[in-house]
């Protein structure tokens, strides 16, 4: 339902930035030909040729803001950060627009096409364009965002959160959506290995149950989200959590602590300044950083072979869980 809901909203932001970038394309001629702000020394081109560039207009700009990553939905994402990335795909859109036409004017079009210049734009109908683009595309998020904000305000729509961790760091996580109910999110309760005992919850959350109760509590309460939020000591239950929820169909967001932050290289989203990852990615980096350290070791272990009277180091692994472990079988020196 969940992802369903999602597409759906994909494909709404797809066909809205279509028909506002066909809009935005038809008022640049007016603004450009129409109103004597900016001479035309070339004269007025009919207006034909600008609807003919229409289609190619409406795929070019959902194809900047893909590459941008605007399609990539994701609550809490800042309006900062929305204009942005609307402002740098509309930019993309613009150098394709600019490269293609004069692609096709050059080597496709025919001469007679190219003599009424059937596929020109001018630099400054361009300018015009971008700029009316992200306005209004900006505007448009911006009405989408004010009424889903509401929707969630209202207890609509609303996605449950289960929290891994009854620590400080999972209190944080719960303080962070506490705070900020315009998110659309609803905690559940926490899930920790202490509920065997008298550990209560934190501000009115229940602590529902242990670890390995996460995957039935997750079906019985129609959890959406699952915030892994443990101490970096408890390594292997994250793992064996992620295994488990897995199977239900659970999102899973790795919260990694201060120390972690500082050793991660790749992107962070974030709840409200808190860094969450998703597990594939930590798992996909510490795989990747393991097998770096372990080929700068090679010529290390390789001069201590010729120390050892010839013996060499045949084999180094990394395990599946990310942690490195240097299996060396040492080979005896042949005569000869």
């Amino acid at each position: 339902m969940l992802n369903r809901h999602n597409r759906l909203l994909v494909t709404v932001h797809v066909l809205s930035d279509s028909l506002l970038a066909v809009t935005a394309f038809l008022l640049t001629y007016y603004l450009r030909f129409h109103t004597g702000l900016i001479p035309a020394p070339k004269g007025i081109p009919p207006l034909e040729q600008y609807i003919n560039l229409l289609p190619f207009i409406a795929v070019l700009v959902p194809v900047g803001f893909q590459l941008q990553g605007l399609y990539r939905l994701r609550r809490g994402r800042s309006r900062v950060d929305d204009f942005f990335a609307v402002l740098v795909g509309s930019i993309l859109a613009v150098v394709f627009g600019i490269v293609a036409t004069i692609y096709v004017e050059i080597y496709f079009a025919t001469p007679a096409a190219r003599d009424r210049g059937a596929f020109e734009v001018s630099q400054a109908a361009w300018a015009i364009f971008l700029v009316l683009n992200v306005a209004l595309t900006f505007t448009s998020r911006e009405v989408v965002r004010e009424a889903l904000e509401r929707r969630w305000r209202a207890g609509i729509g609303l996605k449950r959160i289960l929290i891994a961790g009854s620590g400080e760091l999972g209190r944080l996580v719960a303080d962070k959506i506490l705070e900020h109910r315009e998110l659309g999110y609803q905690i559940v309760g926490f899930v920790d290995d202490r509920a065997s005992g008298d550990h209560l919850g934190y501000r009115g959350l229940p602590l529902l149950g242990t670890i390995d109760d996460a995957a039935e509590i997750s079906a019985r309460e129609s959890v959406d989200h699952l915030y892994v939020a443990l101490p970096p000591e408890q390594h292997v239950r994250m793992l064996q959590l992620i295994e488990s929820t897995s199977r239900e169909l659970v999102d899973v967001k790795v919260v990694p602590d201060l120390l972690q932050v500082i050793a991660l290289r790749a992107r962070l989203d974030d709840l409200d300044g808190l860094p969450v990852r998703n597990p594939i990615d930590i798992l996909q980096d510490t795989h990747a950083e393991h097998q770096h350290r372990l080929k700068g070791r090679a010529p290390v272990l390789r001069t201590i072979a010729l120390f050892q009277g010839g013996a060499r180091p045949r084999q180094a692994r990394v395990n599946q869980f990310g942690k490195e472990g240097v299996a060396v079988v040492w080979g005896e020196e042949t005569g000869g």
